[in-house]
């Protein structure tokens, strides 16, 4: 009988472990790219944070979620570029939540929009599915 107690505890403290680890991935805050559907030509982009570094291409019309540091340190660091597409260069240095970047025909970066509620990470603006088109 003690047995059973025993199993019951460790599975419990395993499953809390395993529930923490997936908060811990799955809600970090995230720099959402999402490039205008009216460009011509696939762009290249650098993403850098205090914890990688990205190189990676966008499509025209294409959205993508980059995760950041759960827990950035007070000095931190994002930065945004398009090396071979345009001059444009974001710089983050302040916690956030969500980061919304529009980018324009060219790799013009055309606004941004930081929110800071925690549930906003996992919900889009209202007016991107009115821009996307």
């Amino acid at each position: 009988m003690k047995m059973r107690y025993v199993n019951w505890i460790c599975r419990a403290i395993w499953a809390g472990f395993l529930a923490w680890i997936l908060f811990a991935w799955l809600c970090r805050p995230v720099v959402a790219l999402h490039y205008s559907a009216k460009a011509t030509a696939s762009i290249g982009f650098y993403f850098e944070s205090d914890e990688n570094r990205t190189k990676r291409g966008l499509a025209p019309g294409e959205s993508v979620w980059l995760p950041t540091a759960m827990n950035p340190p007070s000095d931190m660091l994002v930065m945004l570029s398009f090396p071979f597409d345009s001059k444009d260069v974001l710089h983050v240095k302040e916690p956030f939540s969500r980061i919304d970047v529009y980018i324009g025909p060219g790799a013009r970066i055309e606004w941004t929009e930081t929110r800071h509620g925690f549930f906003s990470r996992f919900t889009n603006p209202s007016f991107h599915a009115k821009w996307k088109r």
